[in-house]
């Protein structure tokens, strides 16, 4: 009996340990290996259609970080339940990929069946959850899909290409389902292209630049500010957007650097101007929290020569969101060595008021959206109003952005906002050292493109 019993003991050890290889302690769903197995195996033993659909949650990390990591795994056990009563027919497979990503697999189906699957997922999944303290919590669902035979036979292509279409539904506004498709993935080649020649200008400070767009006084016309812009020349694609190239940065590790150009160039340039302008330098989500930020930019000021009151640090609503008490931690610390702060794209998040509430910002960027729809659309203009009387009585500097007529110019004025920017005061402008070799890659842009027009028009003669 005692050997029977160590037997037992040692058998079922072994199915534990079988079972934690196998399946995900959290959610009991089965693992990344698990899955992966059993794609190879759906793809091994079957001719017909099988559909692979990687899904991931939107919003979940700001859960963990406001809510803590006990809530944000009773969430993944509460999506997990949804996706086995969603995914429960024959031949299908639902696993945890890693993290808030999961997976189903799903056999013998067509693209609008498996797209219909995968809207059903988004569906259910968007409805809000019920915590055990008694708190609701809503999420989003974004689907990417992948086909075998059309989109591959291979396991790990597959998941490739599922993974494509997942970054590109993410892309086009979350809450979406997408197939893959072919185009995608030369998207993605694009982009890695994209990111390796951004990487080699950063560290041969090739092609890069600072221009700085002047933010004025309304009532006195003065420069008050010079926003720091970077822009980069691509030596075969010319200019590319910073809506372009700064993602990127940010997604690959690349901004911390990217930063410091900024920083360094314009805290150089600033300390040379006469009229004592200050000089906004925008700041990632990502450089927030960590610790680093303050020591990296007193250095570059010591460095510099640049008061550090002659320094306007900028971030967006987004950069606070999820991880406000590290934010918060930096963003005091850089008010004590007397950088000034600035809120930007104002009005664009869903929790404007309560950032103004958490610390107190020394300038409010109102989004040019509003003002360019001021004249046609009443909530904009109530927008504008609101928050020039709010700067008014916190003793805040509103500036609004985007402004490019004198009607809308005049209308500010009216409300009562203190600065604005715009291209009708100021485009964005290189300084006096890279002026020269900004018109040179002008007038090489110029001639390339006089020479596309003459083997156009000539082929057109042919």
């Amino acid at each position: 009996m005692v050997i029977w019993a160590l037997v037992t003991k040692e058998v079922e050890a072994e199915k534990r340990i079988r079972h934690l290889a196998h399946y995900d302690m959290l959610t009991g769903l089965p693992n990344r290996i698990s899955f992966h197995d059993a794609l190879i195996s759906s793809l091994v033993a079957s001719d017909a259609r099988t559909g692979l659909l990687l899904v991931d949650l939107d919003g979940f990390k700001s859960v963990n970080d406001t809510h803590g990591h006990h809530m944000g795994d009773i969430l993944l056990g509460q999506v997990a339940g949804r996706l086995r009563g969603i995914c429960d027919g024959p031949g299908m497979t639902v696993g945890r990929l890693g993290g808030d990503e999961f997976a189903v697999l799903v056999h013998d189906v067509p693209e609008p069946a498996a797209a219909a699957i995968g809207q059903r997922i988004v569906e259910a999944l968007s409805v809000p959850y019920d915590l055990r303290d008694g708190r609701s919590i809503q999420l989003g669902a974004t689907v990417g899909i992948a086909l075998a035979p059309v989109h591959g036979n291979a396991a790990d292509l597959l998941l490739t290409r599922a993974d494509m279409a997942l970054y590109a539904a993410k892309a086009a506004g979350k809450g979406q389902v997408l197939v893959f498709s072919p185009a995608m993935e030369l998207r993605v080649r694009e982009r890695l292209r994209l990111e390796a020649d951004l990487r080699s200008a950063l560290e041969m400070k090739d092609g890069m630049f600072v221009f700085y767009q002047p933010i004025v006084d309304i009532e006195t016309g003065r420069v008050t500010t010079r926003e720091a812009l970077v822009r980069w020349h691509h030596p075969d694609k010319g200019w590319i957007s910073p809506a372009q190239f700064v993602p990127i940065a940010e997604q690959r590790g690349l901004i911390e650097q990217l930063s410091m150009f900024v920083l360094q160039s314009a805290s150089r340039e600033a300390a040379r101007w006469p009229d004592g302008a200050r000089v906004a330098v925008n700041i990632s989500a990502n450089q927030l929290g960590k610790g680093t930020l303050v020591p990296t930019i007193l250095a570059v000021l010591v460095r510099s020569g640049l008061s550090p009151d002659r320094l306007e640090v900028e971030l967006t609503e987004t950069a606070l969101f999820g991880s406000e008490t590290g934010c918060i931690d930096d963003l005091r610390r850089l008010r004590d060595i007397g950088v000034r702060i600035a809120l930007d794209d104002f009005g664009t998040g869903y929790s404007s008021l309560s950032h103004l509430q958490m610390f107190r910002f020394d300038k409010v960027k109102i989004d040019g959206t509003f003002i360019r729809h001021i004249a046609t659309r009443p909530e904009s203009a109530a927008v504008v109003k609101f928050v020039a009387d709010l700067g008014r009585r916190l003793d805040i500097t509103t500036v609004v952005e985007g402004v490019e007529t004198s009607e809308q110019l005049d209308y500010i004025r009216k409300e009562g906002c203190r600065e604005a920017q715009g291209y009708l005061l100021g485009a964005p402008a290189p300084c006096d050292a890279d002026a020269p070799a900004i018109e040179r890659l002008h007038h090489a842009h110029r001639q390339s493109l006089q020479v596309l027009n003459r083997k156009t028009a000539l082929k057109r003669r042919i």
